[in-house]
């Protein structure tokens, strides 16, 4: 009887190794659709940082999958921080107090860590509002 049973397995055996595999000569697409998504995240720099005339408002960690690039925008109080530069990286910009200011652009997505200088103007921190925000990029324009 075992005998008998060891035949039919290996007579089993061996059809199942005559039949081609499933699915070697078919084929499929997948095809996925990731929404975009920007992010600008900002760690206080925990105490107000000195370097002669400038301070340090923090690192930020910008994160953005836009195909097309991204703009970092800086938001404050209209009317305040006239000639106040800030600085990320090689990146400046200095405030005309319109309330909004572009610091830099991206051309393609991009993760990055940075720190935020600042050297106030003439009138100093007059607001105490400061914002930013990563916009993408129009990829009609």
């Amino acid at each position: 009887m075992a005998m008998q049973a060891a035949k039919a397995i290996c007579a089993m055996a061996m059809v199942l190794a005559s039949v081609p595999a499933a699915g070697t000569d078919a084929s499929f697409t997948v095809r996925a659709v990731v929404p975009v998504y920007c992010e600008v995240q900002h760690r206080g720099a925990g105490s107000v940082a000195l370097q002669g005339q400038s301070i340090s408002l923090g690192n930020f960690r910008e994160y953005c999958n836009s195909p097309g690039g991204y703009s970092l925008v800086v938001r404050y109080a209209p009317g305040t921080l006239q000639g106040t530069v800030l600085s990320a990286g090689f990146d400046q910009v200095v405030l005309d107090g319109s309330g909004e200011a572009v610091l830099s652009r991206e051309i393609r997505p991009r993760f990055r860590h940075r720190t935020v200088i600042a050297t106030p103007g003439e009138r100093g921190f007059d607001t105490d509002r400061i914002g930013f925000d990563l916009l993408p990029a129009n990829p009609a324009g």
